[in-house]
């Protein structure tokens, strides 16, 4: 493979991982789902969530909150042609008890430190061309104990 083969799979890969984090931020969790393939795992909160399906029951347990994930440190890890792994980092922000209709009328929500600092690792597969989630998992490096606990569990 050339280096100009290469570049093109990092920036689609890269691609695909800004538009997760965008698609999730705006609450298009379909647009979401469609980014994983058929039997793909995302591990969010300490639950393997496979498919489509899966993905779009879980993310009712967001409907009030309102994120921004700060995505940084972005590597593309080639294996094949076909096949990447990726690490980032993601700053995460959260305001909870905020539903979108009153959130437009009460203009932005207050900024609080942020909840964590995650590192994601992926796997992406491209089939028929396109480049989908195989894996994705993340793990907390820095976690502000006082609202987030999920991470105690056992």
């Amino acid at each position: 493979m050339d280096r100009n083969d290469q570049r093109a799979i990092e920036w689609d890969c890269t691609q695909l991982l800004i538009r997760f984090y965008s698609l999730l931020d705006e609450k298009n969790y379909e647009a979401l789902a469609d980014l994983f393939a058929d039997d793909g795992v995302w591990v969010r909160l300490g639950r393997e969530l496979v498919g489509g399906p899966a993905i779009l029951a879980a993310m009712s347990e967001r409907d009030d909150w309102l994120t921004a994930h700060l995505v940084s440190n972005i590597r593309i890890d080639i294996i094949d042609a076909d096949t990447v792994e990726t690490t980032q980092y993601v700053t995460l922000y959260r305001h909870e008890g905020r539903g979108e209709a009153e959130g437009e009328a009460e203009g932005p929500a207050p900024v609080a430190p942020p909840i964590g600092i995650l590192r994601h690792r992926d796997r992406l597969g491209r089939e028929a061309g396109v480049w989908r989630f195989k894996r994705k998992s993340s793990r907390a490096i820095m976690a502000d104990r006082d609202r987030v606990t999920h991470y105690d569990k056992k």
